[in-house]
């Protein structure tokens, strides 16, 4: 069952990320830019800076690449989380597991951007591989961790109710 759905959540991720790198640049700016312009808006509320539009777009149009870049690292730091999960139906070490991750992660990078090569005012870059790798790693690290916590807490319980 859990093979079953690792794996589907898997594809299902990289179907995601596939979509979102066809979009057309157009299309991908217009989406970051919302987001960008509901985030500028966002800080002057909290902060009651009373900004003119212009000067939401203003620091709509700063936030862009950064937005950007961090949804570059989170998708494939989630995509690298999930392989990690699914790497564990197999008999594989930890280290292995990680290895095989990061590679797979890496690799699906640096094809998702030879696919942007064919995408209308898209490129592909080098450096766009380099952030998905980094958030590859964030990924594993992140699930490694949480994985190590959950281990000892189990210990823990399965210590206290072997004392009663």
């Amino acid at each position: 069952m859990g093979k079953k759905l690792t794996g589907t959540l898997l594809l299902f991720w990289m179907i995601i990320i596939f979509a979102f790198s066809a979009q057309p640049a157009s299309q991908s700016s217009q989406t970051s830019g919302t987001l960008a312009y509901k985030i500028a808006k966002w800080q002057s509320n909290l902060f009651r800076e009373d900004k003119t539009e212009a000067e939401l777009y203003d620091r709509a149009e700063s936030m862009q690449l950064v937005i950007r870049k961090s949804a570059h690292m989170a998708e494939y730091a989630l995509l690298a989380l999930l392989l990690y999960l699914h790497l564990q139906y197999y008999p594989l070490s930890k280290k292995q597991m990680a290895l095989l991750a990061f590679v797979i992660t890496a690799g699906y990078a640096a094809t998702d951007e030879l696919h942007q090569l064919f995408v209308p005012g898209r490129a592909g870059r080098l450096s766009d591989v380099c952030i998905d790798s980094l958030g590859g790693i964030l990924g594993i690290s992140f699930c490694m961790i949480l994985l190590y916590f959950l281990e000892r807490c189990k210990k823990r319980v399965n210590f206290q109710k072997g004392k009663r």
